[in-house]
């Protein structure tokens, strides 16, 4: 996995991307009376400020489509599914 850091422009917020997803970005202070920790960080692992949900007829069919959205973003974010045997005995049960 790799991470490539982008600054759109001087003083602006920094992102840091995996793949084509935009993962996380640290935010340079900003203005006067600065807090004693002016550099804020944050975290999105789905590239979305919101979750990736939908909805499903049947509990397999929830299921699968999980998994799906799971794979679709390591995918994305260039990273690899590995299989234990603890998840090989999960999906068996999807």
């Amino acid at each position: 996995m790799s991470i490539l850091w982008q600054q759109a422009y001087p003083s602006g917020r920094i992102l840091a991307k995996s793949g084509r997803v935009e993962i996380r970005a640290v935010f340079p202070p900003i203005g006067e009376g600065q807090h004693r920790f002016p550099w804020v960080w944050r975290l999105w692992i789905n590239g979305k400020t919101c979750a990736t949900e939908g909805r499903a007829k049947t509990e397999l069919a929830a299921k699968s489509a999980l998994l799906s959205a799971w794979r679709d973003f390591l995918s994305a974010a260039d990273l690899a599914y590995m299989r234990s045997q603890k998840v090989t005995d999960l999906e068996a049960q999807a």
